[in-house]
């Protein structure tokens, strides 16, 4: 049984994951900052790894843009090994700070009346920033509702039978056959990219999305 192609069936996915996982309440940061850095030290390593280097980076006073953008390139690959590719990682850190004082945005958290002109595309020209680093400092930071299409997203949706989508850019093309972003508040949006990396994790885990897949086809069509 494949699942309707529309917009309702988001909603159902969202409740059904949040039934299975519990609220998650995402991005887990103390500041816009610090979550802004977190998304560029996650990738291709475990969250606690991120953890250990956002407590160095924490404990030695830098955890500014300031700070990192005037950091010496070896003091800061230093304070961020536990995640890897620390030489890539740090540029990127150093390219955003640069890139938020630029935008007058040096404070710990982004004011609500922030406004960038073409915030997505703005943050792509900062080297090293991709479509989803991008997308979940534009939600998560500067409060701009989007959808993470992230690959434990795009293999969540390909397992309850939506087309199977291998980069971020095609899934985002096709988003409107999931979901309207005006059906979600940021807060959902921001809870449902949470619940699907959980959800993501459990079915790497248990090599398979049958715990989420049973329920969805189970529940009646409303």
């Amino acid at each position: 049984m494949t699942p309707t192609m529309s917009t309702n069936a988001s909603k159902r996915i969202f409740a059904t994951l949040l039934e299975l996982e519990g609220k998650q309440g995402w991005w887990p940061a103390a500041t816009d900052f610090e979550m802004m850095i977190g998304a560029i030290l996650v990738q291709h390593t475990a969250w606690a790894n991120v953890e250990y280097s956002l407590n160095h980076l924490r404990d030695a006073g830098i955890l500014s843009a300031q700070k990192i953008f005037e950091a010496q390139p070896q003091n800061l690959e230093a304070l961020i090994r536990p995640t890897g590719f620390m030489k890539a990682k740090a540029r990127t850190c150093h390219a955003l700070s640069n890139w938020l004082l630029d935008h007058e945005c040096e404070s710990d958290n982004i004011p609500e009346d922030t406004s960038i002109p073409r915030l997505r595309e703005s943050l792509l020209s900062v080297k090293g920033i991709g479509q989803e680093t991008a997308d979940v400092i534009r939600l998560y930071a500067f409060k701009e509702k989007c959808f993470i299409w992230d690959v434990y997203a795009r293999r969540m949706l390909a397992a309850l039978g939506y087309p199977s989508y291998s980069t971020y850019e095609a899934a985002l093309k096709n988003q409107d056959v999931f979901i309207s972003l005006d059906d979600y508040s940021l807060d959902q949006l921001g809870e449902y990219h949470g619940l699907i990396v959980e959800a993501g994790k459990r079915a790497g885990k248990e090599k398979s999305w049958e715990f989420l897949t049973s329920q969805i086809i189970s529940q009646p069509d409303r």
